[in-house]
């Protein structure tokens, strides 16, 4: 049984990747193989890795089905039972096998569900970083290699929403240890509640003038002309720790993230409530549920094809195909759901499964 079990298993993961990766070649090459045919391995397997949440757990629900189906009309399961070895004995190797699946899955998508932990691999582009309602930057282009972004535009805002400083720089690098540093640009300081910000002497140093504060608050905001417009060649010590890496990992879809990515993401992103952390937060929800949905299609799969109503392949066939079908529609609704934050991620992403295990007790019970 173990050993046909693992034989259908392995030719429903061959038939629904083969498929998949058909319509995915046709529509958009470089979906399966971004970086051309010189690297296509490496490719092809995180391509297949985003595919896996899903791909399994369909794939031990039809194994269970149609082993057990064809075991059926060849009589072995009438032997088994006449020999007295239980439905239980059965499904014990079958049930290890699963349990192994379910863990290998839900290794590499914790471990390798990406094609580097580091974000070289992402390709140059603008970027743009809010940093709550405080700071907004924007880099025409941005080198991830060198942290190195180009023609940026820095707004800075107080509490009330007034306008702090700007600074425009023709080039902007990052540095862990000592922050930002700005190349050949202009600086623009506001009068407001902090203060007027100006450069020192030096060009190179983002000092406070206090001596510009206005007595009257609401004055601070009657004009919108800067207090200070100097040039500079090299500027240091704005006070701005914002770190870019964060919004670089934006650049990726939640799809091709690792659990280990999506994790150091929501840890480090300066608002992890953000709008935009939605699809990471379901994303990880869905890889929590990796492993667990193998066994509990697996359990499925072994009750309906050992129950008295689901003896010919045909009907089997028909039902895994309704089975699959409507799980993935489940799946559509609920992320859709979750997207639209009507439901929480974990409640999202568990909707499907329990709709399945929901349908299963229903199906048991009529055949009773």
């Amino acid at each position: 049984m173990a050993r046909e079990w693992t034989t259908w298993f392995l030719g429903c993961l061959v038939f629904l990747v083969g498929t998949i990766f058909l319509f995915s070649i046709v529509e958009d090459f470089g979906q399966v193989f971004p970086r051309g045919l010189e690297y296509w391995a490496e490719d092809f397997f995180y391509w297949l890795l985003t595919y896996l949440p899903w791909l399994l757990p369909i794939c031990c629900l039809g194994a269970s089905l149609f082993s057990l189906s064809f075991a059926r009309k060849r009589g072995e399961w009438t032997a088994m039972l006449a020999n007295g070895i239980s439905p239980m004995q059965s499904f014990i190797l079958i049930s290890v096998i699963g349990v192994c699946v379910g863990l290998t899955s839900d290794w590499l998508m914790k471990h390798s569900g990406n094609r580097s932990m580091d974000i070289n691999d992402i390709r140059a582009r603008s970027l743009k970083m809010q940093i709550g309602q405080d700071r907004l930057w924007y880099f025409k282009s941005f080198d991830p290699s060198t942290f190195t972004g180009n023609d940026l535009q820095l707004f800075s805002y107080g509490s009330q929403g007034e306008d702090v400083l700007r600074i425009r720089a023709n080039r902007a690098g990052w540095d862990a240890l000592h922050g930002w540093t700005f190349y050949d640009g202009r600086f623009l300081g506001f009068h407001s509640s902090l203060g007027l910000p100006i450069i020192d002497n030096n060009k190179s140093a983002l000092k406070w003038e206090k001596d510009f504060i206005s007595g009257n608050e609401g004055d601070l905001y009657q004009t919108k002309s800067p207090g200070l417009n100097r040039t500079f060649d090299r500027l240091t010590d704005i006070g701005f720790k914002d770190d870019p890496s964060p919004y670089l990992w934006l650049q990726k879809r939640p799809k091709d993230m690792s659990a280990l990515e999506i994790n150091r993401l929501l840890d480090r992103f300066p608002n992890p409530q953000n709008r935009e952390m939605i699809p990471y937060r379901l994303r990880k929800a869905q890889l929590w549920w990796n492993g667990p949905a193998c066994l509990v299609a697996l359990l499925i799969g072994l009750g309906l094809g050992s129950s008295r109503g689901s003896s010919t392949p045909a009907k089997l066939a028909g039902v895994s195909l309704l089975g699959a079908l409507g799980f993935y529609l489940a799946r559509t609704l609920s992320d859709s759901l979750g997207e639209q934050q009507i439901l929480s991620p974990m409640l999202s992403a568990s909707l499907p499964y329990c709709l399945v295990i929901l349908g299963a007790v229903l199906f048991f019970k009529m055949q009773k």
